[in-house]
């Protein structure tokens, strides 16, 4: 059940917690300054926005189709492709195919922390280690993200350095540029032990089997590239119709994400390296991995995409710029939420993986201000979908004493604040 009274006291705490508010300040305003900048340089992105959009919206309708083109080509490019209903489902399959190997290096993917992979893995014996160097921190530090990209930009970099002292047995200063050096060197390592690779995908095209990762600190090349086996951990949502819906893609979710027009790098993976160079005969594998795993990930994406109310939801990015203009999260940042998807837009993709009871204390956050609305690239009515997620508790019952309250007075009594 939804403990309330906890959940509340916790946003009471981080609103009046000086080191939160002005480490969001500053990411805030590097943000904000970065994205003014760069939409002036480059004035289209918002109308690559609503083709993008367009695309979204038509490609729910042909969710089922897309998904079995996409599984058929990636099978014909060498890859294996296995399809999970939920997360447990998801875990299982990733450490069967895992199998004996101890140490594993992943790329951050949302929807592995949606399924728990790290803390399920660990479970099983193995040692797991992310690679984003905000990752790294929150692992050690065992943290919640802040944003599904910038997820730990609420954290001070005396804190990196607290944390990343600890990891490198010796004291290191809090200078951004001595700890990103740390850690590049500590991945490093990493990938030279680890056999096994994991990592998500932010599209998957449906004509061509083409996987996308895209990131700023390269570590995708590094950790997908090294290792024997990579496996690829992604939702169905991430399946789009062609190439051309994936690179428009490519050219709009950075601005809205980290502010700026593009990301340092984007990899296309299409199955195991190759190489034809001794007489133009195909050789498998090259430099690459022996073996691409994909597991495409339900868990609750189906039946989102097919309620007429909730479906709209499914067009989400999750570049998060939805977060940097919401007030609530302004205050409490990662807190804004108890589970991976944060924020109001985390409503109903949290309602849909993990149920109603799960998103309660969140939906009740809202202020229902509208901004997030107003800044979405994709145009999700995010407070629509967060009053229609109240009603459902409403129904099932699942409100604080204190609502119930002002509801039986306004009953009873005709307005809310009659004790």
């Amino acid at each position: 059940m939804a403990n309330f009274e906890s959940y509340y006291q916790k946003l009471i705490q981080d609103a009046n917690d000086p080191f939160l508010r002005t480490a969001v300040e500053k990411a805030l305003v590097n943000y904000k300054t970065r994205k003014e900048t760069w939409l002036k340089r480059i004035t289209n992105i918002p109308e690559l926005a609503k083709e993008l959009k367009k695309r979204r919206d038509e490609a729910m309708g042909h969710l089922e189709e897309n998904l079995k083109k996409a599984i058929q080509i990636m099978q014909e490019n060498g890859m294996k492709v296995y399809q999970a209903k939920d997360a447990q489902e998801a875990c299982k399959i990733a450490l069967d195919l895992i199998g004996k190997e101890k140490v594993i290096t992943k790329v951050k993917s949302l929807t592995t922390e949606e399924i728990g992979l790290n803390e399920y893995l660990e479970e099983h014996g193995k040692e797991i280690w992310e690679t984003d160097v905000g990752a790294v921190l929150l692992q050690v530090a065992h943290r919640k993200a802040a944003h599904p990209t910038g997820v730990s930009i609420s954290v001070p970099k005396e804190v990196f350095a607290e944390y990343f002292s600890k990891l490198a047995g010796k004291q290191l200063p809090p200078d951004p540029n001595v700890l990103v050096s740390f850690v590049r060197d500590f991945i490093r390592q990493k990938c030279l032990e680890s056999k096994v690779a994991v990592s998500g995908a932010n599209a998957i095209t449906a004509d061509t089997g083409s996987i996308y990762i895209v990131t700023n600190e390269g570590n995708d090349r590094l950790v997908t590239s090294l290792p024997q086996k990579h496996i690829i951990i992604a939702g169905i949502d991430k399946i789009m119709p062609d190439r051309d819906t994936a690179n428009l893609y490519c050219q709009v979710m950075p601005l809205y994400t980290t502010g700026h027009a593009t990301t340092q790098y984007i990899t296309q993976i299409m199955g195991i390296s190759s190489s034809s160079d001794i007489e133009r005969l195909s050789v498998k594998p090259a430099a690459g991995p022996s073996e691409i795993d994909v597991i495409l990930l339900d868990n609750g994406r189906r039946k989102m995409v097919q309620d007429p109310d909730f479906k709209e939801a499914f067009r989400c990015l999750r570049c998060g710029t939805c977060l940097y203009d919401c007030p609530v999260w302004n205050l409490v940042a990662h807190d804004f939420g108890e589970h991976v998807y944060m924020g109001g837009l985390g409503v109903p993709l949290t309602l849909f993986s993990l149920g109603l009871d799960a998103v309660a204390t969140q939906a009740l956050s809202c202020t229902q201000c509208g901004r997030c609305k107003e800044v979405c690239p994709m145009e999700i009515d995010t407070p629509k979908l967060i009053r229609k997620t109240r009603s459902m508790m409403l129904k099932n019952k699942i409100t604080p004493k204190q609502i119930n309250a002002m509801l039986n007075n306004v009953v009873e009594k005709g307005s809310p604040y009659v004790r």
